[in-house]
């Protein structure tokens, strides 16, 4: 029986599609242009600052480096959580190919048996 509850593909599956459709939609270049833009916009700010306080200019450099790895976590965690479903996909794959060959020989020697069990007259045609 089926458990309702149970979803048909495991959740790093269904991440790792919804990903992969996120990144077919033209949107996606665009998020990825705007975190670069936020990411060279720190860094400007950082650079461009005309003061001289040591406080400023760290607190300044701590959000440009911030945009930074922001950016590349982000970008990379999708990557990741792609690769991630990917994998199990074809780890459950092969799974599934094992139980569906195990249930057909299962199957087979069921049916041979029955077969077995039968006398000549009561089997259907064809049925050897």
């Amino acid at each position: 029986m089926i458990d309702p509850f149970t979803p048909p593909t495991p959740l790093a599956v269904e991440i790792s599609n919804r990903l992969q459709a996120v990144r077919q939609l033209p949107g996606y270049l665009e998020i990825m242009r705007i975190s670069q833009a936020l990411v060279e916009e720190a860094t400007a700010v950082l650079v461009d600052w005309g003061g001289w306080d040591p406080q400023q200019i760290i607190t300044l450099k701590a959000r440009a480096q911030a945009a930074k790895e922001h950016h590349q976590m982000l970008f990379t965690r999708i990557q990741n959580a792609i690769h991630d479903g990917i994998v199990e996909a074809a780890e459950k794959k092969d799974l599934q190919t094992d139980k569906s060959k195990d249930s057909i020989h299962l199957a087979d020697e069921l049916r041979e048996e029955v077969l077995s069990n039968m006398s000549d007259d009561q089997r259907i045609p064809g049925s050897y």
